[in-house]
């Protein structure tokens, strides 16, 4: 539920702990969900190729990820996260899982009443884009 409600403290908390631009965790974040060709990842981030493969050659220059050729196309590479990569995707995911500090004051009934809310809208919004 706190990475729904992302604030920009929490974001440079992130960028603090990683040392690189929440943009980079956010990169980082996804290759380690799951190993993606440079196309993938340039949609998941909404950015164009050529920024894509600055992002992945910053990543893969700290030893976070690495490139391999495709299985079946060798056009694309193959894009996944190294053990330190992991270890740092798991980092930022761990400050990102924390709650901002005021959800201390709702009760475990309005919290979760309020994750449920969080999770319509997302649903929500999921199916609008899901939609031509």
């Amino acid at each position: 539920m706190g990475e729904l409600v992302l604030d920009n403290e929490r974001r440079r908390e992130v960028s603090t702990a990683l040392g690189m631009p929440f943009g980079r965790t956010r990169a980082l974040r996804r290759i380690a969900a799951r190993q993606m060709t440079m196309g993938e990842l340039a949609h998941a981030l909404g950015i164009d190729a050529p920024a894509a493969t600055s992002v992945v050659d910053e990543l893969e220059g700290q030893g976070l990820v690495e490139r391999r050729p495709h299985p079946s196309d060798r056009r694309a590479k193959l894009v996944s996260v190294t053990p330190r990569g992991a270890a740092a995707a798991r980092k930022a995911d761990a400050i990102l899982s924390r709650p901002p500090a005021g959800f201390g004051a709702l009760s475990d009934v309005e919290l979760e009443l309020l994750a449920d809310l969080l999770a319509r809208v997302v649903a929500t919004d999921d199916a609008e884009v899901a939609q031509p």
